[in-house]
Order: structure tokens, then C-alpha cells, then sequence
């Protein structure tokens, strides 16, 4: 099941200090958050939804980390930040594939 990974928010300062907001969107409809925080000395991410009750159930971490797997492939030497991905590419992920 593909959820597509939206940029709500960004205040990326620079590589070691910022914050990014993504949604994961499905058939249309926004059906969680996921917030990111980052300095040099920490980092925190929060899955903003209720896991078992999205239209593809999966744990928490799932919901973290594949967001930011997918920007991460899709980076290329023109992106500074993760946010500027979506200047121009379409970020989705696909829990059916646990690879």
C-alpha cells in the first residue's frame, strides 16, 4: 500500500540543525504526521497518528523511518536539504515492500 509523503513544514538552518514536517497521504485524504527535529546534539522524530488504525496498519518506526529512506534515495549533489526533493520529485512509500 503506497502512502505519499508530503512537505508541510521546513526550517532546515543547516545539515546538523533543523526541522521538517512531512504528511502521509492516502487516496487523497492526510491520514498522519510525521515530525523530525534535529540538532548536533539530538535527534527526535514523532509519529503524529494512530498506527494500528491507517489504512495499511504498520509499527510507528515504519511510519519514521521510510519517509526519510525515500527522500534520502531520491537526493541528488543539487539538493543542500531533504526538503528540496520535493521542489521536484514525488516522495512515496510502500509498506507491502518490509525489504
Amino acid at each position: 500500500m503506497t502512502y505519499e509523503v508530503t512537505l508541510l513544514t521546513a526550517d532546515i538552518r543547516d545539515p546538523l540543525n533543523g526541522e521538517m514536517n512531512l504528511g502521509l497521504v492516502h487516496q487523497g485524504n492526510q491520514a498522519a504526521e510525521v515530525q523530525y527535529r534535529w540538532t548536533k546534539e539530538e535527534f527526535t522524530a514523532t509519529f503524529v497518528g494512530l498506527a494500528p488504525a491507517m489504512p495499511v496498519p504498520a509499527h510507528p518506526t515504519e511510519f519514521i523511518a521510510r519517509p526519510i529512506a525515500a527522500i534520502r534515495s531520491l537526493m541528488t549533489p543539487v539538493h543542500r536539504f531533504p526538503s528540496e526533493v520535493f521542489k521536484d520529485s514525488r516522495v512515496s512509500i510502500d509498506l507491502q515492500d518490509k525489504g
